[in-house]
């Protein structure tokens, strides 16, 4: 496997850890009062703030499960938040420490089941992050999952339909912004772009996951896999192949496709996704533009299809918001130029849990997963993990997992037996 895939938290059952502490804070489009026009000011070497204009800045950044952390300092007081780009604006949680919002009103928000709700709008007091000074920044102001405090806020997409251009380099860990259009021209020449389009603000591309086939994914850095697709985009795959009588190429998508399984695991900000079928996908390659990534395992979800935060794994990312553009450039110890490609070889998806009124139970599990071949099931309901009662979900999200420890999980079948199933976390 690509040492560039190896994350702890994408192996196995921690993987869906990982996933669930997020999910509850996803929300999509802000249809309604959408305002990126907030004000920017750049600190001189003098230690003033002036009209940002004619800019550029370079923003340390953390990377963690490989998403983008960054500090903003609000009146002299650090804070942590995440950068987005699935999200249209900004979030922040009630319960953070944050000060000074200012309530604008309320809004229509979506979860990433579609499900809805309203909530409130706030404006964040001035921040500054790097050398910049925001001022006017819009946020939803959201209930905080039951997670250990990694952050305060989220910062959207709105950062760049502000018309500010970025460039994302895990490796060297900075964020540069620059309102200047043409300061990444020579490095957009050499990478693989693709085109994106707006959709309710954030940006949506056309990928390849099967040949002669396309998908529109949303390009998602607060999304911890590297590509789910969206269940209907499945069966119109399969579906067109079979209208143009492609028999052959019908085959080569079902041969992708390792396995099926009834089950839940996407969990929203309004509630978890319906009872479902579930593809495992082992893809031969997913095509972004001209570039291969090969050797890629995936699932389908009732959501959006999403290309991730693993992405940055591959290569540094310029975003474009004047031409529309997000182009990758591969690391050069990942690439293999002859065959413009990068091989992924990332683990399947194992299991995931999800919230059953205040219990915890397994939402979907994967037959060929180690927790399956253990004995766990759809529809088990956690009642300890290591003698520890798991009372309620939030009890399993503060649960600290081990990597390689054997873990012992006591369940209750969905007839009301209980049994006992010992799970390797890889």
């Amino acid at each position: 496997m690509d040492r560039t895939m190896r994350n702890y938290w994408r192996n196995g059952l921690f993987l869906i850890v990982a996933v669930l502490w997020w999910l509850p804070l996803k929300t999509y489009a802000q249809l309604e009062r959408y305002n990126p026009n907030f004000d920017l000011q750049i600190r001189g070497a003098d230690g003033t703030f002036s009209k940002a204009k004619h800019f550029c800045d370079t923003i340390p950044i953390e990377v963690e499960d490989d998403r983008i952390f960054m500090q903003i300092d609000i009146d002299g007081q650090p804070h942590r938040v995440i950068l987005d780009t699935g999200s249209s604006q900004g979030m922040i949680f009630q319960a953070s420490a944050v000060s000074g919002l200012k309530l604008l009103g309320n809004i229509i928000s979506y979860d990433a089941n579609n499900h809805n709700d309203t909530v409130c709008v706030v404006q964040l007091p001035k921040f500054n992050l790097g050398r910049l000074s925001i001022d006017g920044y819009v946020a939803s102001l959201m209930p905080r999952a039951a997670i250990s405090r990694k952050y305060d806020a989220i910062i959207g997409f709105d950062l760049f339909n502000h018309g500010l251009c970025g460039k994302i380099d895990t490796k060297q860990k900075i964020l540069i912004l620059t309102d200047q259009k043409k300061f990444f021209r020579e490095e957009e020449k050499v990478g693989f772009r693709l085109k994106y389009k707006l959709k309710w603000f954030v940006p949506y591309l056309y990928i390849s996951p099967f040949v002669r086939h396309t998908d529109e994914a949303l390009f998602d850095t607060g999304f911890p896999q590297l590509y789910t697709m969206n269940d209907e985009s499945l069966v119109q795959h399969i579906a067109d192949d079979l209208s143009h009588l492609n028999k052959t190429l019908g085959a080569e998508i079902e041969r992708q496709i390792e396995g099926r399984s009834m089950g839940q695991m996407s969990i929203g900000g309004f509630g978890t996704e319906r009872h479902d079928e579930v593809a495992f996908l082992h893809l031969d390659r997913l095509r972004w533009g001209e570039l291969s990534l090969t050797d890629v395992q995936a699932i389908t979800t009732q959501g959006a299809s999403k290309i991730g935060a693993p992405l940055l794994n591959l290569g540094s990312l310029i975003i474009n918001p004047f031409k529309k553009t997000i182009t990758l450039t591969p690391f050069p110890d990942n690439y293999q130029e002859a065959s413009k490609s990068i091989h992924i070889g990332n683990k399947q998806f194992s299991v995931a849990f999800v919230p059953n009124g205040l219990k915890t139970i397994v939402g979907l599990i994967w037959e060929g997963s180690e927790p399956y071949k253990a004995g766990m099931r759809q529809g088990d309901t956690i009642l300890q993990i290591d003698q520890q009662p798991i009372l309620t979900f939030s009890d399993f999200l503060r649960y600290r997992f081990i990597k390689g420890y054997t873990h012992r999980f006591l369940l209750r079948d969905v007839s009301g037996q209980e049994k006992t199933v010992e799970c390797v976390i890889k």
